[in-house]
């Protein structure tokens, strides 16, 4: 592992974070990068290497983090703060080096509960993950 990255990541993300939407210490960590249209989120990233499982790709739980960042980040853009209910990922190839780009996506938009999906890439455009999940609008946050 490059002990430098991961320290000057861990640096970073310590001197960046604030408790707000985009620049919470995981996302700082991560190095994530957000990105809105009306109806949809990106989230891209560098892939690196204190990001590995011991098979030499990305952590399904790094994976899963991205997955839920993207859709909680759309949710909060477009409607206003919720909590994650549920979310089912689905694992179909390795996140590899040297970026990786995230997407989420409404499927459903309701008043109290919504539904979205997010798809992640490697840097060479494989499908590497598919999320849905099922928010729960914090209706007096919204405001």
């Amino acid at each position: 592992m490059d002990e430098i990255a991961a320290r000057r990541a861990f640096e970073t993300a310590l001197k960046t974070q604030q408790p707000a939407f985009e620049k919470l210490f995981l996302a700082r960590f991560f190095g994530l990068e957000f990105t809105y249209t009306d109806d949809a989120c990106r989230v891209e990233f560098p892939v690196s290497d204190f990001m590995f499982n011991s098979q030499g790709t990305v952590h399904g739980g790094v994976t899963a983090f991205v997955l839920d960042s993207a859709m909680g980040h759309l949710l909060k853009h477009a409607v206003g703060p919720g909590t994650t209910l549920e979310m089912k990922v689905q694992y179909l190839a390795p996140v590899r080096p040297p970026r990786a780009t995230c997407e989420a996506k409404f499927l459903r938009k309701g008043q109290r509960i919504a539904f979205l999906e997010a798809r992640l890439w490697d840097g060479e455009g494989t499908l590497a993950a598919v999320a849905t999940s099922t928010w729960r609008v914090n209706r007096a946050e919204a405001q």
